[in-house]
């Protein structure tokens, strides 16, 4: 007895056939999966709960591309960083995924602030009385940033 099978517009393909069809297709795919998880420019691949310990060290970052008001931002599963000097995403990156790749830098230059009654509006974010503001102004950048989009 002889198995055939139908793919797509091709009627009676057997299995031989089918596997030297798809054999090659799912080793390519292979193949561009391990390189692109390779750097070849020395960046590690940088996982969210390893920022803290990737300061000062170049990494690759993928995440989706943010516009805010303090410029570009990078927002990945469990982070989120700055890229530095870039105000705005170009052209069809925001919302969509991108890979970053430079030197991963903490700063503690947020303007926050506890907001009390009786003080006068100020310019920056508030935060509830009892805040670390040292700890609330911290954020993760990224300097000499380059960055691709993901297709």
């Amino acid at each position: 007895m002889e198995i055939r099978l139908r793919l797509g517009g091709l009627n009676n393909v057997s299995p031989l056939s089918a596997m030297r069809i798809f054999a090659p297709i799912i080793c390519l795919s292979g193949a561009l999966i391990i390189g692109c998880a390779r750097h070849h420019d020395g960046a590690a691949v940088v996982h969210p709960d390893s920022l803290q310990s990737s300061v000062g060290q170049r990494v690759t970052l993928v995440g989706v591309a943010e516009p805010w008001k303090l410029g570009a931002a990078l927002r990945g599963a469990d982070f989120f960083v700055w890229i530095d000097g870039l105000h705005d995403w170009p052209s069809g990156y925001v919302d969509h995924r991108v890979q970053v790749v430079g030197i991963l830098e903490v700063r503690h230059d947020l303007p926050v602030f506890v907001q009390r009654p009786d003080d006068l509006p100020k310019q920056g974010m508030p935060v509830p009385e009892g805040t670390d503001l040292d700890a609330a102004s911290r954020r993760y950048v990224v300097r000499d940033a380059t960055w691709s989009l993901l297709r």
